[in-house]
């Protein structure tokens, strides 16, 4: 063909754009004619993508609301996280309220420091029932420190947080202000009690406010001065170094950097040690940013989640761009014909192209609503936990940013390749003047096709093989020693000190309450704990006498809990050495401690006798050495398939907390006893009740099995979305070379071909490319699963079972999807067949 005569002058742009504007509506057009007219390819291929993007979406959102997502205020980047460790062994620790007064008068690095606790509280507004609320007890710089300014009323000033309860003032938050005030803005200046203790509103936080942590959103701010009456210790927590329960953030001062902060930090702990020996030995502080500090140690499982949905995604568009390319050949007299007509070589791709924009359009749209539906079902799967808050999943703008960048990316990974590769093969024939089905022609696409379907049986083994190790660790996580007997105790929490109790009056309240429950009929036994293994915990520093660890520290971080007579009965524990506690064990009496075995072995007697642990002394910050009376067996306090930390129990009557679970052994259903349970308590105080009551094999199950179960489940999902779109495409690619062979195999069969023959023949084209892509994934899942080794609690990632039943899994799935199209090759009528074209 010619080309057209020069034109003496370039178009404008103006007219360059309309003519492009022009061809895309003309394509948009011409592709939602051709897709209404092939509705179940246009319904496979949008499904396809949509589980890709779905998927995509759904982990995204999940991994944004726990990690990625900054901290509703304003420039989070610059908020920084300081962490006062018991030694540089631990790389996190909380402060007291003393050392954020050391700091602000030492550090030159910092524009701004503030610390903040947790706290629940009983709140009455004089209308309606009292509630439980949760919140923050904060220094008066918390919210200049996060640069947050009320929306009603005004922030703390500097004298409420001088003197300690002086000025009962308070913040509420948002949600609370519309929960509990129904967004009066009246509402300043009201007061409502906490625990029985006026306080008065001064502000409302604004609503993009939630808090300065993503697991938790307060829904009340107090001064630290108005500690007393709010937490166990009191004001006492103002005036000890070693109480360190306060978080500390603050804001560096311009131009200046973390490293620089650090090394400050270090030598202001430096001179703390010297000067105060008993509280700060061995401190070490931590100077990280908020959003750095997040990574340490927790970047793992969202990491292999947002591996695991990307391989599905590159599934999905696998399959789509087979099925692009399948019907771009059945196209391929009309694409030729046009080629044939003066069509360009680009306008030719752009048309194919639109058709795939168009249809990830559709599966980006039906992927979104996916993801929304799986991230409802994702927030209510969330673990048991008594306080407000956890992190929020929705689909807010980040989140639909990136499901339009996935659809977008969709686009190129199922469009490019059928579209250059089509376009190239009617080219040849335009030139080469050859008819459908000959060799030349068939040459690209049958390579293409068998790659894409080669690399998607290879990452669905992949897939396969680690939602089949997932599901092997989240068996053997059901089958695991706890070191207690969760089954038939039932966990009652009551914290007193929400009606106004004193400690010392909260602590008589929780012994009366053992001593009621504990002869009630069909009660084994029963006891008393300030923590509850997977659902709340506490840590102190300690010594032990003639350990010192490698770098010179004396003091290590040590899970503890303060649990009363008959508590390792009640769990059964056993006791390997020495006694329990027992009602002698209380204040009036020097302290003593109970060890499990880790601490025992590790700190003192190594694999000698454990007998020689007895009598050995450990020691608290500020206090004297405490003799170790028991040892007692090993059990898990929160983390399934970690190694057993180090753990000491200490008395309830002597080191006690006013909020504490009662842990009761029953002889049947523990359920069952909740309805006599709550009527002793009444008859103590009926203005008191239960903060929760559930099953200790609920608390095991909802948050010890957690993170094994939604691994298993999205492993396995994942792994059989791709199966299905692996078999959907190897089913595809063997029914096209059928057809494309129905010539061949009708003159087989006139020459007298066995039709057992015919069938072997297509069989083996199926077999050959899933054996193919089944040795990539499971080299490919060779190298790869190692890294999630420290996710499968103990299970071997290359664990043979896995691989094997994946393998045989893959086999005959795939057997299965080439069995139907070559068993409908062996009917084929070679009158038929000669005819075809």
């Amino acid at each position: 063909m010619g080309h057209s005569p020069a034109v003496s002058h370039s178009p404008t742009t103006q007219s360059r754009m309309a003519t492009l504007i022009e061809g895309f509506w003309r394509d948009l057009r011409f592709t939602l004619r051709s897709l209404r007219r092939k509705p179940g390819f246009t319904v496979v291929v949008v499904l396809s993508l949509a589980l890709g993007i779905g998927a995509n979406t759904s982990i995204f959102s999940v991994v944004d609301a726990t990690l990625l997502r900054p901290l509703p205020v304003p420039n989070p980047n610059g908020i920084i996280v300081i962490d006062v460790a018991a030694s540089r062994l631990t790389q996190f620790g909380n402060s007291s309220y003393l050392d954020l007064m050391d700091f602000r008068s030492r550090s030159r690095a910092f524009e701004t420091l503030a610390i903040s606790q947790n706290i629940s509280a009983g709140m009455s507004t004089g209308q309606g029932e009292p509630q439980v609320i949760y919140g923050l007890l904060v220094s008066g710089s918390f919210f200049s420190t996060m640069q947050i300014h009320p929306a009603l009323g005004r922030d703390f000033r500097s004298d409420e947080d001088e003197v300690p309860g002086k000025y009962p003032v308070a913040i509420i938050s948002n949600a609370l202000w519309g929960r509990a005030f129904a967004n009066d803005i009246s509402v300043i200046g009201k007061q409502v009690k906490l625990n029985g203790k006026s306080f008065t509103i001064i502000g409302v936080a604004p609503k993009s406010f939630t808090g300065a942590n993503l697991f938790f959103r307060p829904d009340i701010y107090v001064p630290t001065m108005m500690t007393n009456g709010l937490t166990t210790d009191g004001n006492e927590m103002l005036t000890h170094r070693s109480w360190r329960g306060f978080e500390m953030m603050g804001r560096l001062k311009p131009g200046v950097t973390v490293a620089q902060a650090q090394a400050e930090m270090d030598g202001i702990l430096r001179d703390l040690e010297k000067t105060y020996p008993d509280t700060n030995k061995d401190t070490a502080a931590f100077v990280r940013k908020e959003m750095d500090r997040r990574f340490i140690g927790g970047f793992l499982f969202p990491a292999i989640l947002m591996g695991l949905v990307v391989l599905v995604l590159l599934i999905a568009c696998a399959n789509v761009a087979g099925l692009l390319m399948a019907r771009a050949t059945s196209r391929m007299r009309e694409i030729s014909t046009q080629l044939a007509v003066g069509a360009s070589r680009g306008m030719l791709i752009r048309q194919l192209l639109t058709e795939s924009a168009v249809l990830a359009f559709l599966g980006g749209a039906c992927g979104v609503l996916l993801g929304f539906v799986s991230i409802r079902g994702f927030a209510a799967s969330l673990p048991y936990s008594q306080a407000s808050g956890g992190p929020e999943f929705h689909l807010d703008l980040r989140v639909l940013v990136f499901a339009m960048l996935v659809s977008t990316l969709a686009v190129f990974l199922c469009g490019l390749a059928p579209a250059f590769s089509t376009v190239k093969e009617a080219m040849l024939k335009v030139t080469s003047n050859v008819r459908t089905g000959t060799s030349e022609s068939r040459a690209y696409g049958a390579v293409a096709r068998r790659i894409l379907i080669v690399g998607q049986i290879a990452l669905s083994t992949v897939l396969l093989i680690g939602g089949g190790l997932f599901l092997k660790a989240f068996t053997r996580a059901q089958k695991v020693d706890l070191g207690f007997n969760p089954d038939h105790v039932l966990l009652v929490t009551v914290d007193p000190t929400l009606r106004g109790y004193s400690t010392d009056k909260s602590l008589q309240f929780q012994q009366q309450l053992l001593q009621q429950t504990a002869g009630l009929p069909g009660i084994k036994s029963a006891s008393i704990a300030s923590s509850v293994p997977f659902l709340s915990g506490a840590s102190w520093d300690i010594a032990i006498d003639d350990y010192t660890a490698p770098g010179g520290e004396k003091f290590v971080d040590t899970t503890t809990n303060q649990v009363a007579p008959g508590y390792f009965k009640t769990m059964q524990i056993p006791l390997l050495r020495g006694r329990e506690f027992t009602d002698h064990d209380n204040k009036n009496s020097a302290l003593v401690a109970i060890v499990n075995e880790t601490l025992a072995r590790r700190y003192i007697v190594n694999d000698g006798d454990l007998e020689k642990a007895i009598g050995h002394k450990i020691a608290l910050r500020d206090h004297d050495s405490i003799p170790i009376v028991g040892v007692v067996k090993d059990s898990n306090y929160g983390n399934i398939g970690a190694p057993v930390s180090p753990v000491f129990y200490m008395s309830y009557a002597q080191m006690g907390r006013p909020s504490a679970t009662l842990h009761v052994r029953t002889e049947g259903n523990p359920g069952a006893m909740t309805a006599q349970i709550r009527a002793r308590l009444r008859s103590l105080d009926p203005d008191i009740a239960p903060i929760s009551v559930l099953p200790l094999m609920t608390a095991v199950s909802s948050q010890g099995l957690f993170l094994p179960r939604i691994s298993a489940i999205l492993g396995g999902a994942f792994g059989l979305v791709a199966l299905s779109l692996a078999v959907v495409g190897l089913y595809g690619v063997v029914s096209f070379l059928v057809g494309r062979r129905t010539q061949e195999i009708g003159v087989r069969i006139a020459l007298g071909a066995q039709r057992g023959r015919i069938l072997r023949m297509i069989l083996k084209n199926g077999i050959t490319l899933a054996v193919t892509g089944l040795l990539v994934g499971a080299a490919g899942a060779f190298l790869l699963t190692p890294l999630m080794g420290s996710l499968l609690l103990g299970v071997d990632p290359r664990d043979p079972e896995v691989f094997i039943g994946i393998a045989a899994a893959l086999i005959a799935a795939t057997l299965g999807a080439s069995w139907i199209p070559a068993r409908r090759a062996t009917r084929v009528d070679p009158m038929v067949a000669l005819r075809y074209e």
